[in-house]
């Protein structure tokens, strides 16, 4: 049965009605981003390449912690990518913004790997709450999504140490990635003109990590372009890059704290993906749960 909420009506200022049934909801926005909403996500130790803004819908606190730090109570976080966060969030409504390499705003998410997690004013965000609610509760379609998106890595921009602007050349690198994803560094190293070795550290001092770890995200990122999809998760995997269906399981269970099966389950997840960033969109199920 889809899990439910019941948040205290005097902590909710967007409205969240109590008792609503609410499903998970997955807003793919293409390859700067997706959202992730959920009234009750696991407990669970991650880690993953998109830079996290985690944000509680009703200003219900959670914990949050870098792998072996303390937790720490907060209404809303950045987590740096490549930093291991556990998250303690129990019947907490939490917003989940994955900022991924291809958005301009994870260059400066990035710079704040060291403090690990870094604790965000709530109030600041409290301009979206109504569309927060509505992500939420699964009625936002993709151009509410892609807004709020928007202005909430902006906004969270406003609140962390100012950084360098990126190289526009690591920017440039990062579209020809996302164009030709399958390209060693022997061959990006010729396009740049530069040595393999040298273009090696230019990658992980431009990118924020290194070209192995960035193949390891674009993985990550060809899995939304089958998994919602009629295909099995062995099919899945096998697209993705992975050498089989355990392997891939494994990794989505290290991403995301769930297997891959639940979270492409429409009894508890909704998923909207934007048609141009979905290659198999014609493999898509006509179930409407998915990308209505």
């Amino acid at each position: 049965m889809p899990r439910t909420i019941s948040p205290p009506v005097s902590s909710s200022p967007s409205g969240t009605s109590a008792g609503k049934v609410l499903r998970d909801n997955s807003y793919v926005l293409g390859f700067h981003g997706f959202i992730y909403t959920s009234p009750d996500l696991p407990r669970a130790t991650t880690v993953r390449h998109p830079a996290t803004l985690l944000i509680s819908a009703d200003y219900t606190p959670f914990r949050v912690a870098t792998r072996d730090g303390p937790m720490v109570e907060v209404l809303a976080a950045l987590v740096p990518p490549l930093v291991a966060r556990r998250l303690d969030a129990p019947n907490v409504p939490i917003l989940s913004f994955n900022v991924m390499p291809a958005h301009a705003a994870f260059h400066a998410f990035r710079a704040m790997q060291h403090p690990g997690v870094w604790a965000l004013d709530r109030h600041a965000f409290n301009k979206t709450d109504d569309e927060f609610t509505a992500l939420l509760e699964g009625t936002a379609g993709l151009a509410m999504a892609e807004s709020v998106f928007q202005k909430t890595a902006d906004e969270a921009l406003r609140h962390v140490p100012p950084t360098q602007a990126p190289d526009p050349k690591a920017l440039e690198l990062i579209r020809l990635l996302d164009a030709n994803p399958r390209l060693g560094l022997d061959e990006l190293a010729e396009r740049f003109g530069r040595s393999p070795q040298g273009m090696s550290r230019w990658f992980s001092s431009a990118v924020g990590m290194s070209l192995r770890d960035y193949h390891n995200w674009l993985k990550q990122r060809r899995v939304y372009h089958t998994l919602y999809t009629q295909r099995s998760l062995t099919e899945v995997a096998f697209a993705a890059g992975f050498a089989d269906s355990p392997q891939f399981t494994r990794a989505y269970q290290r991403w995301y704290g769930q297997s891959p099966s639940a979270a492409r389950d429409p009894r508890f997840v909704r998923v909207l993906i934007a048609s141009a960033d979905t290659a198999a969109q014609a493999d898509a199920p006509t179930d409407p749960q998915l990308g209505d």
